[in-house]
């Protein structure tokens, strides 16, 4: 069994990087780019000082197997509008296909409630198509996102 809870990013960053690296080598476009993975790990603590980071974590007999990242403040455009932005949502391959994915979010979106959002946006990749799940909680599709390298 799953349970899902807030933790701070300074007490699970070092248990969950190699998840992140799993994630990265999974679906990022940068890895086809030879951009490495490498967190700007000094920009997280801040937003987390500031209250502006939202990190809820998964674990499974006390491993980290699910997290979702987002970054809480007013839109850009939108002062009045607290909005969460989705940074990264992962859950590892052993724990799909059990809702975790579901539960990861519906526990995020609690907490986003509790804290006063008014929005969320998340993203899903096309090739790595997460828009079943984030249709499943809530979210509709408003934006398709293109990328160009160089």
């Amino acid at each position: 069994m799953i349970t899902f809870a807030l933790e701070t990013f300074d007490a699970a960053y070092a248990e969950m990087y190699p998840l992140l690296e799993q994630h990265y080598r999974e679906i990022s476009t940068h890895v086809q780019h030879g951009v490495e993975l490498k967190p700007q790990v000094h920009a997280y603590q801040q937003r987390e000082r500031e209250g502006a980071l939202s990190l809820v974590v998964g674990r499974e007999r006390g491993q980290i197997v699910a997290y979702l990242y987002a970054f809480i403040g007013p839109g850009l455009h939108y002062a009045d509008c607290l909005t969460a932005i989705v940074d990264i949502y992962y859950v590892s391959p052993g724990a799909r296909g059990f809702m975790h994915g579901v539960k990861l979010f519906e526990f995020a979106k609690a907490e986003w409630k509790h804290r006063g959002v008014q929005r969320a946006a998340a993203g899903a990749k096309l090739a790595h198509d997460a828009s079943p799940l984030l249709k499943r909680v809530g979210f509709a599709p408003v934006e398709i996102m293109h990328e160009l390298w160089f």
